[in-house]
């Protein structure tokens, strides 16, 4: 589907792509989790998110933003694009051996000698996933989703079958890795199997490039260190197995508002660069974007939160369930994370990667104070708690640093944060409630489901009405109806 001169629709086709991608490779996953988690123990997912910690740690290092640079502007030339594609090359190959350089301290930090296997297998795709061709990013740029959507999902069926048959064969962690092996192989042979541009290596626009992103590179380090410093954390003191508990309950915690959120977002920045120079426009967009975030992730996060013990049990097995509560815990942690989202796109937009990179020095600093105060008492739980303490400051702190910058207004997003919140709240109450009163499991989750569901959007239309049917996801919703039945209506 060609893209239109709409910001409005280029937005939501984009969001939707996106979603649709994202839920479909999710789906896939959550499909190879519920085979692995029933062949593997936790001690293995344990030993190889130790060893995707170091990786994504020297990947956030070395990541100079070449995408980014390409999506902010409005328009691009044949130099910036191969400039970025060189780039990019660069960061994989510098990555690749800063994980080689960097093994001895990981063996001696984690004190897992089976981490070799999984950073010299790492160290090489990460290089290898870098001549990826930067078609990709050309085709988000112009609005056409159905690449990435293509290459997202082959790659995730390729890795999926490649991970279930090597642990069927093997029962041990070398099957993750290998899967991940195919996760970084497979999107290389496809960008450019299935995009018509070929980068040429070019070196010219690398400091622009660079000018443009240090500041936002320097907000990734911040980003990633606070994201998952808590892990580091915990791989030290803790056992792996209670690493895998804590890993595998994070990811499964954050697992539907961490696919939805950043997925309604993917498509704003483009979008938001189309209106450049339009300041009361481009605010409008930034809001009711939070709008309509806010409207979906905070039921999906507190709903998942109210039924996290069932949700663990079915999905990854009894011996999963002492990771009940960091589920529950980092349910929460995402949709804090997500709030406040479409206004740190606003900043990038306008070239504040400085601010971005201070706001998220600020959440690790909340953070690092309130692991202090809680991991002597509650060690692991302590950890996760503290997540919760420094994203919901962090998302204070972005109103707070837009307004003053972007002149962005602050009470009409309270207010469109406010709204769907209260209804959260409402329906994970009434949630626990029934869920109380059902003793089977499959008629209490189902009940809970489909209760909670039926509650909010009856929350939603009536708050919607009553608070005068401002912008958000329900006018955008009953603008399509009356759009779709109006056109229906013609002969």
């Amino acid at each position: 589907m060609a893209p239109t001169n709409n910001p409005k629709t280029n937005l939501i086709r984009g969001a939707a792509w996106t979603i649709g991608t994202r839920w479909l490779i999710k789906g896939l996953g959550f499909i190879n989790t519920v085979i692995m988690a029933r062949l593997l123990m936790p001690e293995d997912y344990g030993i190889v998110a130790m060893g995707m910690l170091v990786v994504g740690l020297i990947q956030t290092l070395l990541d100079f933003g070449p995408a980014t640079a390409l999506l902010r502007k409005a328009e691009v030339s044949r130099d910036e694009i191969d400039s970025a594609w060189t780039l990019g090359i660069l960061q994989g190959l510098g990555a690749g051996l800063v994980l080689l350089l960097a093994l001895p301290l990981a063996l001696d930090y984690f004190n897992g000698p089976r981490l070799t296997f999984v950073l010299l297998a790492l160290a090489a795709s990460v290089a290898f996933i870098s001549f990826s061709n930067i078609g990709q990013v050309l085709a988000r740029k112009a609005f056409i989703y159905t690449l990435d959507f293509k290459i997202a999902t082959l790659t995730k069926i390729a890795s999926v079958v490649t991970t279930v048959v090597a642990g069927i064969l093997l029962r041990d962690y070398r099957a993750l890795v290998i899967g991940i092996i195919a996760g970084y192989t497979v999107p290389v042979f496809l960008s450019y199997w299935w995009h018509p541009y070929r980068p040429r290596w070019n070196t010219s626009k690398i400091g622009e490039i660079w000018a443009l992103t240090k500041w936002l590179m320097v907000a990734r380090v911040g980003q990633f260190i606070l994201r998952k410093g808590d892990e580091f954390v915990a791989g030290r003191i803790g056992t792996t197995a209670q690493f895998g508990l804590y890993n595998v309950g994070s990811d499964f915690g954050q697992m539907p508002v961490g696919e939805i959120g950043p997925a309604m977002l993917k498509a704003l920045l483009p979008v938001l660069s189309s209106l450049e120079g339009q300041l009361e426009r481009t605010n409008q967009a930034v809001i009711k974007t939070i709008a309509a975030v806010n409207t979906v992730i905070w039921p999906i996060g507190l709903g998942f939160m109210a039924i996290a013990a069932q949700a663990t049990e079915i999905a990854l097995g009894g011996k999963w369930l002492a990771a009940v509560p960091f589920v529950s815990i980092f349910a929460l942690v995402s949709v804090l994370q997500t709030t406040t989202s479409p206004a740190n796109t606003l900043l990038i937009l306008h070239g504040h990667t400085r601010s971005q990179s201070q706001i998220v020095w600020i959440e690790f600093a909340s953070f690092v104070a309130a692991a202090i105060a809680l991991v002597p008492g509650f060690h692991l739980i302590g950890l996760a708690l503290a997540r919760i303490i420094s994203s919901a400051a962090s998302s204070c702190v972005t109103l707070l640093y837009t307004k003053k910058i972007c002149r962005l207004p602050i009470t009409p997003i309270l207010k469109t944060i406010a709204r769907p919140l209260a209804g959260a709240v409402l329906m994970y109450a009434l949630v626990m409630y029934l869920q109380g009163m059902i003793d089977a499991p499959m008629p209490r989750l189902a009940a809970a489901i489909l209760s909670g569901a039926a509650f909010f959007m009856l929350w939603s239309l009536a708050s919607w009405h009553l608070t005068g049917r401002p912008e958000g996801l329900e006018s955008t919703i009953m603008d399509k109806l009356t759009q779709w039945r109006m056109s229906s209506a013609k002969p």
